[in-house]
């Protein structure tokens, strides 16, 4: 039966999901399975390997059963998942400890005390490009080597989480590039292991146990007898490398060209451009290969996006409403905030908020709060404020990026905000670029099921799988010129604020904290 369909599999920070797309990216189903977080200790957060290996199982099955295809017809599958974090297993496919979520900070002291070394900027940042934090595999072994040094002997292979799950899928281990470069374990111009850096974090000897490298649009593997049992997907069926979760987002959203800025609004803020020369100026948070030949992906972010705005209805708005008997859909909460911007003439000196809900170390203490309020100022002011700090963490990401591209034209935008016509306006004037809006859903799944169609042979390369799986622009957000000049010099007191708690205490921002 001539295939007409492939698989997309994510595996986010607590839900794994499973995407059946034809050759057009509709969807054709869509299936999803909870995973739990496990917190055992503070600073800890794992997940059990089996519950994540049958939330994959589950996921797959519950697609198929909703589609109701016969699984042959499945041309070829990619997993995708949260990037960094570290699984470590053994050759039958069990693991000698809990998987480790990129949220971990155990090893925080350890990044410390490289980031001071004299010579990380050349050993590490002039090889991978990215800035190594907490989260990272390099860390957590350095961490598991001072506390749990026995999982060395009982570990044949160290993976990242979407690299498991293809791994339990096809019996071959390998780690995809997208990955070992992002989680600083490679050259990110060779796209090979380097010694050196091993060397740098002390965890020389684990060498060994990481797999041969894979190419994101490669067949990776076919699916295994035992797989296919427990999945009911169709044995041999082809297995890519797929790639991380954040380089899945870009090519939902449809970024192939170089210096075309993708903005990316969520819990986290995402901000992204493309290029083909690699450089460490600016410093950028991360980055990676993209799965078009000899084209890198440069990502600026924080956990500082939209979980502001969920922070503060949750805890302001909601429990206000609570207290005096009234409870209000999502919908209608969001509607009443954007009657409150609108009811406000922006001014400069307005209020600013800091938005930093989820912490952060560009600023001594790394709290959030809001500046620059006095007896005059009401909610109103205080939504608008929250709804623009929001836009100026993206702002302060995007400045980073300006080194590797002069974004011209138009950008890219998707995510959360994306369904606020009052902050789309915002965003563009903000940005002072006119905004594309693309309707990139289940990004995850998308991104990594282009790259199952390409190893498939369905389209000859990214670029044509991209055009022809993604969506056009749903519409085009203009700047206002005036409302741009205002942002400009709001903006510019936010930069100033933050400058000025620099100065004050000395402080200089680790960009792992951003």
């Amino acid at each position: 039966m001539t295939p007409h369909y492939v698989l997309g599999i994510d595996n986010g920070g607590t839900v794994t999901k499973a995407a059946l797309y034809d050759m057009a990216g509709n969807v054709y189903a869509i299936a999803q399975s909870h995973l739990a977080t496990q917190v055992p200790r503070p600073f800890f957060t794992e997940r059990d390997i089996d519950q994540f290996w049958q939330a994959n199982v589950t996921a797959i099955r519950r697609v198929l059963e909703t589609s109701g295809i016969d699984p042959t017809t499945i041309a070829a599958l990619a997993v995708t998942g949260h990037g960094n974090g570290i699984y470590l297993a053994r050759k039958d496919g069990s693991a000698p400890r809990p998987g480790v979520v990129s949220t971990d900070t155990r090893a925080q002291s350890i990044v410390d005390q490289w980031l001071a070394h004299p010579d990380y900027d050349r050993r590490v940042r002039a090889k991978t490009g990215s800035t190594v934090w907490a989260g990272q595999p390099p860390a957590l072994l350095a961490w598991f080597d001072q506390h749990e040094p026995h999982l060395f002997d009982d570990t044949d292979y160290v993976l990242s989480a979407k690299d498991y799950i293809r791994f339990r899928l096809t019996g071959r281990a390998a780690m995809e590039i997208t990955d070992s470069c992002a989680v600083g374990m490679a050259n990110v111009v060779t796209k090979e292991p380097d010694a050196d850096l091993l060397d740098f974090y002390g965890i020389s000897r684990w060498q060994e146990k990481i797999p041969e490298f894979c190419r994101s649009t490669e067949i990776a593997g076919h699916i295994t007898a035992d797989a296919a049992a427990e999945t009911g997907l169709a044995v041999g069926t082809p297995v890519a490398g797929g790639v991380m979760d954040v380089v899945a987002g870009a090519l939902a959203a449809g970024l192939v060209e170089e210096n075309e800025l993708t903005v990316i609004t969520g819990t986290w803020s995402i901000n992204e451009v493309l290029s083909r020369t690699v450089t460490d100026e600016g410093k950028v948070w991360l980055t990676v290969p993209y799965p078009i030949e000899d084209t890198y992906l440069f990502l600026d972010a924080s956990p500082n996006g939209v979980a502001n705005l969920d922070w503060y209805i949750n805890s302001v708005i909601r429990p206000a409403l609570a207290a005096f008997g009234q409870e209000r859909s999502d919908a209608d909460v969001f509607a009443a905030c954007e009657t409150m911007i609108r009811d406000v003439t922006p001014d400069v000196e307005d209020p600013f908020f800091l938005p930093y809900i989820n912490g952060t170390d560009i600023i001594p203490d790394g709290r959030a709060g809001f500046v620059g309020l006095t007896s005059y100022h009401d909610i109103r002011h205080q939504v608008r404020a929250v709804y623009e700090g929001v836009i100026f963490s993206h702002l302060y990401h995007i400045d980073q990026l300006r080194t590797h591209g002069d974004f011209a034209g138009h950008a890219r935008f998707t995510g959360g905000a994306a369904n606020s016509t009052i902050w789309l306006q915002m965003f563009a004037d903000a940005i002072g670029m006119p905004l594309d809006i693309v309707d990139a859903t289940e990004s995850g799944t998308l991104g990594t099921a282009i790259c199952s169609a390409v190893a498939a042979g369905l389209y000859p390369d990214v670029r044509a799988a991209v055009s022809a799986m993604t969506s056009a622009p749903r519409t085009t957000i203009h700047p206002d010129p005036e409302f741009t000049a205002l942002f400009r010099a709001r903006y510019a007191r936010f930069i100033a604020h933050i400058d000025s708690l620099r100065t004050h205490e000395g402080h200089h921002a680790n960009p792992c904290h951003r």
